[in-house]
C-alpha cells in the first residue's frame, strides 16, 4: 500500500484542487496530513487596534547594588579638553566565576590644583546583583588621569588583561589569574605618553595574538 501526499487548497467559493508537493494558499489555509487529507484552519484577521505595549521601564539601582563610583575629571574652570571627557568602562569577568564585573576608568586632579586622591575603581560582581569594591584588593589603586579602557587577554592564558589610556602614560595590566593584577607596561613596551582617548585589541594579522590599537 502506497499513500500519496496532497494539499487541499479551497479558492474563491470552495472550489477544490489536490496539488501534489506544492502549496498555495489563497483565502482559507489547509492543514494537509500524510495520507492527503485536509482539515481548515482559518485565517484569522488581525485586530483592528493593536493592544496597547507596555512601556520599558528602567529603576536607578546603582546604590542598592553596592556601586559608590564617582569620577574624577579634575576640572576647575578652565574646560581643558580632557576634563570635558566622560571616562571609560568595561564588563569583564576578572575572575573567571561566570559573572561579569565592572572596571571604571578614573581622572585625576591637574598638578596645579590637586584637591583630592582619585583612583581607577574595579567592582566585583557577587552573583546575587550586588557589586563589591575589590579595587586595592586587587592592586588597581593606581591614579592616573584614565580616559580609555581595553579589556582583553592578551597573551592567552585564560584571565582577562586591561589597557588603560589616556593624558599621560598609558598602563598595562597583567591579570595574575588570582584576582590581582600587576603592571607590565614598560616590559610590554606599550607606555605611549601622548593624549590617549581609546583602544581596543584585534588579531590584525591573524597569527593568534591580540594587538593593540591605540587612539591618541
Amino acid at each position: 500500500m502506497s499513500a500519496r501526499a496532497a494539499v487541499a487548497v479551497t479558492r474563491g467559493r470552495g472550489r477544490r484542487a489536490l496539488l501534489p508537493g506544492s502549496l498555495f494558499l489563497t483565502g482559507a489555509a489547509f492543514l494537509a496530513t500524510g495520507c492527503g487529507q485536509a482539515t481548515e484552519s482559518p485565517v484569522k484577521a488581525p485586530p483592528a487596534t493593536p493592544a496597547p505595549r507596555t512601556p520599558v521601564v528602567f529603576t536607578d539601582i546603582t546604590s542598592a547594588a553596592g556601586i559608590a563610583f564617582t569620577q574624577n575629571s579634575g576640572a576647575f574652570g578652565k574646560k581643558y579638553l580632557p576634563e570635558t571627557m566622560g571616562s571609560g568602562l568595561a564588563f569583564l569577568d576578572y575572575d573567571g566565576d561566570g559573572h561579569p564585573d565592572l572596571f571604571f576608568v578614573n581622572a585625576a586632579e591637574w598638578p596645579e590644583k590637586r584637591r583630592k586622591k582619585a583612583t581607577q575603581a574595579l567592582y566585583r560582581n557577587r552573583g546575587d546583583g550586588t557589586f563589591e569594591d575589590v579595587t586595592a584588593k586587587a592592586g588597581l589603586a593606581v591614579e592616573m588621569y584614565g580616559i580609555g579602557v581595553a579589556a582583553a587577554d592578551y597573551d592567552n592564558d585564560g584571565h582577562t588583561d586591561l589597557f588603560i589610556n589616556g593624558l599621560g602614560p598609558d598602563r598595562l595590566f597583567h591579570n595574575r589569574g588570582d584576582g590581582t593584577f600587576a603592571d607590565v607596561t614598560q616590559k610590554a613596551g606599550v607606555s605611549d605618553p601622548a593624549f590617549g582617548s581609546s583602544a581596543t585589541w584585534i588579531d590584525y594579522d591573524r597569527d593568534g595574538r591580540l594587538d593593540l590599537f591605540v587612539c591618541n
